[in-house]
């Protein structure tokens, strides 16, 4: 079988809300939003703002989209680019989204949600491309087909969320957001991100920060980094940046972590990396 490419594009890097302005135009200013590619297959990690720009570059590259998208938990920042994804508007286009349930809210009542009539012009049930659902939960083992399999872990984020990690031929991505760390690092978190190749994790505070936010469901670089290293991981991507992050102060956190873990490098939209 030949070995087909496993690649991993940033098309939002941010928490909480899209911050666009002269201040973020280097990381920039969408929300959670990550193509990994393996070979013609797609999957997508979360559905913030930067999934439309993916839907635009999609549209230009392909007549005919499928796809699988996986949505970490329903916080607005994860879902909210999803009613401006132009491919899922498109008769003949597939996509099958991922998602937790939640207490009397199934996952497809979850993502519907956002776009009943009183938020949003066009149902979910409209958008004319076909879309399914399927329930995930902490712990899940998928065989998506093709030798590429699918492991989750649930994080510590109010009201839930689930980690992604995907597997093919040897080579694996890691998608931890969301979640705040513990006084020691997390051993299910350390065995789900053993001998990764790509580790992405929220890094939306730092150290001195943190103390302020103590519940918000965060964690730092600092602590990224002690997974990593703990784990085992080769290559560590900050990820998740505060809204308030400008471009110089990410600068300097990057360059202050690379200190720490040299492989290491903050999530920048346009970000492309190959496993």
């Amino acid at each position: 079988m030949t070995k087909r490419n496993f690649e991993v594009t940033f098309w939002g890097v941010r928490g909480s809300l899209p911050v666009p302005g002269p201040h973020t135009i280097k990381y920039g200013g969408n929300t959670s939003c990550v193509q990994v590619q393996i070979g013609q297959r797609l999957f997508i990690m979360d559905a913030g703002t930067g999934i439309h720009h993916l839907g635009q570059q999609l549209l230009k590259s392909q007549s005919q989209i499928s796809g699988e998208i996986f949505i970490s938990h329903t916080h607005w920042d994860h879902i909210q680019g999803f009613p401006f994804f132009a491919p899922a508007f498109i008769k003949g286009n597939r996509f099958v989204l991922y998602g937790q349930s939640k207490v009397n809210s199934t996952f497809a009542d979850l993502m519907r949600g956002q776009m009943t009539y009183q938020h949003f012009p066009v149902s979910l049930g409209e958008m004319g491309a076909s879309i399914e659902f399927h329930e995930l939960d902490s712990g899940s083992k998928l065989d998506l087909g093709e030798q590429i399999r699918l492991r989750t872990v649930h994080t510590n984020h109010p009201n839930g969320s689930l980690a992604y990690r995907l597997d093919y031929d040897g080579r694996s991505c890691c998608y931890i957001t969301d979640t705040e760390h513990y006084s020691c690092v997390d051993p299910r978190l350390k065995a789900f991100c053993e001998e990764t190749d790509l580790m992405i994790y929220d890094s939306n505070y730092t150290d001195e920060e943190y103390p302020r936010f103590l519940g918000y469901g965060h964690s730092t670089w600092q602590e990224g980094i002690k997974l990593a290293q703990a784990a085992g991981a080769k290559k560590l991507v900050l990820f998740h940046h505060d809204k308030a992050r400008s471009d110089g102060e990410m600068d300097k956190i990057e360059k202050e972590a690379q200190r720490c873990f040299p492989n290491c490098i903050a999530a920048r939209e346009g970000l492309v990396i190959n496993l």
